[in-house]
């Protein structure tokens, strides 16, 4: 039973407590302790007042589980924490505490909504009178009917928020850095495990080179990650940096002196002894309201800035929607979350340009960008262009 109910604290990470008291054996963090009474209950935090509308947290309840019975996907949660900001930390909430409850993204299904499609908000101008045909005409003074009511309604409605990429797209990926060059030494490693096994995973524990004499405290979030390979312009040749790929998350269950004790809460692939720890950063999934419609025989080209598919990490030398790609369009480009880029590939001479698709960009760096494909009508390869769709 013990080793149940650690799992279920370390996969979540997001506890709700009643009371004061440390979680960590070593007593070095903990929940909040300043506690004040707020109507029936007790809270660290300052919580609005409760309305109809609000969610009333329960015992038991955590950020991750209730971003998983809302949304079906519980790697949300930091949606459920964006709109409930009076809670300063999000790994400790309280029962009798209320919650906003976020809207629910709405995710379009692939063989509905075809790659072409534009999704934009029709104007209330266009298109006519809503309550024009039978509404009209003999039926004088009765108004619209119950259809053009509802159709009425559904131009009224914003356009559905669509999620631009999920959880493995954005923490299982990785991106490219100049900041972590291939031969240099990293300074959080881990030296050891406590499984006799010989690569690790999500329960897993692993030890670290170091501990409090470091800085290290219970409690404290991290990324593991692995420097794999220079990576170098297809067209240019320069080095542009070091691919690194996430691993997964683990938290410090305990800080020793000289090193620390931390369980894998998240593996997207096996880790190993010599796997490097950076501090964890949550990653916001992009929501999309629109899509850009793709022709395949437009020739002309965006006016946003253009650059190359420079990296791609699996074993395979084509790819299409699905994959995740890297281009050397990053901030200095104009390029953030969110964006497209039109992916195409230039023909000899005077030949019109070929389309190939669509990608939309989940993270950026200084210089380079990670993005998903979103559409294809052929496979991209290392090299292909992209450009920045305005």
């Amino acid at each position: 039973m013990k080793k149940l109910g650690l799992v279920a604290v370390l996969l979540t990470g997001l506890l709700v407590l009643i009371g004061t008291g440390s979680l960590w054996a070593d007593g070095t963090a903990g929940p909040p302790t300043q506690l004040k009474k707020i109507g029936d209950h007790w809270t660290p935090w300052d919580p609005p007042p409760a309305g109809p509308e609000h969610y009333i947290i329960q015992k038991g309840d955590t950020l991750w589980d209730l971003a998983g019975e809302w949304f079906g996907d519980p790697f949300l949660w930091p949606q459920v924490w964006d709109e409930n900001r009076y809670i300063l930390d999000s790994h400790w909430i309280y029962p009798g505490d209320p919650l906003v409850v976020p809207g629910r993204p709405t995710v379009v299904p692939e063989d509905t909504l075809p790659p072409t499609a534009e999704l934009t908000p029709v104007d209330e101008g266009e298109g006519g009178d809503a309550g024009e045909g039978e509404g009209e005409g003999e039926g004088e003074g009765e108004g619209e009917g119950a259809g053009d009511a509802e159709a009425h309604a559904a131009r009224s409605l914003p356009p559905p928020m669509v999620p631009a990429a999920d959880a493995s797209d954005l923490y299982c990926s990785g991106y490219i850095t100049g900041d972590m060059p291939l031969d240099e030494k990293p300074e959080l490693t881990i030296v050891g495990h406590s499984d006799e096994r010989f690569a690790m995973g999500e329960g897993n524990v692993v030890f670290l080179n170091r501990g409090r004499n470091a800085g290290i405290s219970a409690g404290t979030e991290y990324v593991f990650v692995r420097r794999e390979t220079e990576v170098t312009h297809p067209g240019t040749k320069k080095v542009l940096g070091t691919y690194v790929q996430r691993l997964g998350k683990g938290r410090v269950l305990i800080a020793h002196e000289e090193s620390a004790s931390v369980v894998i809460e998240m593996s997207c692939q096996e880790i190993y002894t010599g796997d490097e720890l950076l501090p964890w950063v949550e990653i916001r999934v992009p929501m999309l309201t629109t899509t850009p419609r793709f022709d395949r025989h437009d020739p002309t080209p965006s006016t946003g800035p253009k650059g190359h598919i420079v990296w791609q990490r699996d074993n395979i030398s084509a790819y299409g929607a699905g994959h995740v790609i890297h281009t050397d369009l990053g901030r200095v480009s104009g390029a953030s979350p969110g964006d497209f880029v039109q992916l195409y590939r230039p023909r000899e001479g005077d030949l019109p340009r070929r389309n190939i698709g669509h990608a939309v960009i989940l993270a950026v760096g200084p210089n380079t960008s990670t993005a998903k494909i979103t559409y294809s009508i052929i496979e991209s390869e290392l090299g292909d262009r992209v450009e920045l769709l305005n």
